[in-house]
């Protein structure tokens, strides 16, 4: 996989920990309200081709709030982020070692 190929897909999956995060907490909010339906985000892996790979995502409807998957969601989506803002911080730091290199 090449620089950009990594880096785009750990950026995919910053927004799909984003998004899986924010609709954990919405769901949170709404525990109590009645005609609310509890969303959930699906997220698949796509691997197409060598600079194409990423992590796409989907919100699906759902029965009631259950709180305690909600809270393992967020810490879930959590380290996903977590992890994906490594690998970018890990690819700046090759792109700067070999820069250093050919200079």
């Amino acid at each position: 996989m090449s620089v950009s190929g990594a880096l785009s897909a750990a950026v995919s999956g910053l927004h799909a920990s984003q998004l899986q995060f924010r609709i954990a907490a919405n769901n949170v909010i709404n525990a109590n309200t009645e005609t609310y339906e509890a969303k959930e985000v699906r997220t698949f892996s796509q691997i197409a081709g060598e600079n194409q790979a990423g992590v796409s995502a989907a919100i699906v409807e759902g029965g009631n709030v259950d709180l305690a998957t909600e809270f393992v969601t967020m810490i879930q989506a959590k380290t996903s982020y977590s992890a994906n803002a490594e690998v970018i911080t890990t690819m700046d730091e090759l792109i700067g070692s070999l820069l250093d290199i050919t200079s």
